[in-house]
């Protein structure tokens, strides 16, 4: 059933395949809000023992288990948070965002686990379709895109990259495991595959991986939340107009391509396969390059990006997050955001699309974006209601982008 076209669950070699995902109903038994608690699990180091964060501590998920109807429903999301690529980066990360790279903290207070907002929301009013789902959340300290496959050499040192632990695929791997052995994801009839940021990259790089995982019946289908590539250069006031340096690739070119080599990572599977060197790999992380006509992601997908990501924009040297922007920052942005338009309409026709012109980041699982009214050129429309309907329908593609 996990499957899209020629493909079966880990997609095609490339082209646009014909989309089979069949249409669901999506009924409820039980209203207004999923009565179960969120639980944090960690992973056994004794069954998983590659599934550990940078400094070596247990990989963890949040987990609130269906309810109703909607207990063969699943929600599995990858939790985002940006990532390190050399020795001084690591260094600041594990300064600065000590949870980013450890589940100590979360386990001295589990008050500090990962939120369940927006998509992941228990409340019907804010998630009116997957409130009663089993909904996932899985913890990330890999600092790797969910993409590395290294293990550290001797005692962690924060200072020392050497020895941190990149091991976020098997993170993954040993989650999804893991809810299939002891919380029921075996007998899944449908499994969305999600993630935000860095974990919206994640799916990116695993959606074909994930298709082979989960139950070979189970209808799949992914979302990727504000990690669409846009390929523009790095802001440069001095030169001219519209101030994109030819210099400065982008940041994804630039220091993922030193990253990937740290964490011994691949990206989407498909395209590593085919990859001899680093540039093909650093491409097979592009999304891009996997969603276009001839790539190797084919199946079904939803894609959300604001066209002002505030992300993107702050890697590319603009400080998205003050809103106080010079003359040459604003057409700075309005070209970036008439870049991210050019990109998305580049991809394949299994791909449907909500990109508003906002400067906002992550938008899935904020419980206020994920509700919030955005405007198109057919009218006003909530993330919540377009995720809903390509949820229900896949292969009915829609294309939501501002302009």
């Amino acid at each position: 059933m996990n499957s899209s076209g020629g493909g079966t669950g880990g997609g095609g070699g490339g082209g646009n395949a014909v989309c089979s995902t069949p249409a669901v109903t999506i009924n409820h038994t039980t209203s207004g809000q999923n009565t179960n608690p969120n639980q944090l699990v960690f992973l056994s180091k004794s069954t998983y023992p590659q599934a550990v964060c940078n400094d070596g501590t247990q990989g963890a998920y949040v987990l609130r288990a269906g309810q109703g109807s909607g207990v063969n429903r699943w929600v599995i999301s990858l939790e985002g948070g940006s990532d390190c690529y050399d020795d001084a980066s690591c260094s600041s990360r594990a300064a600065s965002s000590g949870d980013l790279i450890s589940t100590a903290p979360i386990a001295g207070n589990p008050s500090l686990a990962p939120g369940m907002g927006g998509l992941l929301s228990q409340e019907a009013s804010t998630n009116p379709d997957f409130y009663d789902a089993n909904e996932v959340q899985i913890v990330y300290c890999s600092s790797d895109d969910w993409s590395g496959a290294k293990s550290g050499a001797g005692a962690f040192n924060a200072n020392d990259d050497t020895t941190w632990n990149f091991q976020g695929r098997a993170i993954l791997d040993a989650a999804i495991a893991d809810l299939k052995a002891n919380h029921g994801l075996n007998g899944a009839t449908e499994v969305m595959f999600t993630g935000q940021s860095a974990g919206g990259l994640g799916v990116y790089v695993n959606t074909n991986y994930v298709a082979k995982l989960v139950p070979s019946s189970a209808r799949f289908v992914a979302y990727s939340d504000a990690a669409f590539y846009n390929e523009v250069n790095v802001f440069n006031a001095s030169v001219a107009p519209p101030y994109d340096d030819p210099s400065q690739p982008p940041a994804q070119d630039s220091t993922k391509g030193v990253g990937i080599v740290l964490w011994n990572g691949t990206g989407d599977p498909v395209c590593a396969a085919a990859a001899t060197t680093n540039a093909e790999q650093l491409g097979c992380y592009n999304s891009q390059q996997l969603l276009a006509a001839g790539g190797t992601i084919t199946l079904p997908m939803m894609v959300s990006e604001a066209q002002q990501d505030q992300a993107q924009l702050g890697s590319n040297g603009i400080p998205a997050f003050n809103g106080n922007f010079t003359t040459q920052e604003q057409a700075y942005i309005q070209y970036f955001a008439a870049q991210m338009r050019t990109g998305l309409a580049t991809t394949n026709s299994n791909v449907s699309i909500f990109s508003p012109d906002v400067l906002v980041h992550v938008e899935a699982t904020d419980p206020t974006l994920f509700t919030q009214p955005q405007t198109f050129p057919g009218g006003e429309l909530t993330l919540q209601q377009v995720v809903g309907a390509w949820y229900k329908a896949p292969c009915t593609v829609q294309r939501d982008i501002a302009n």
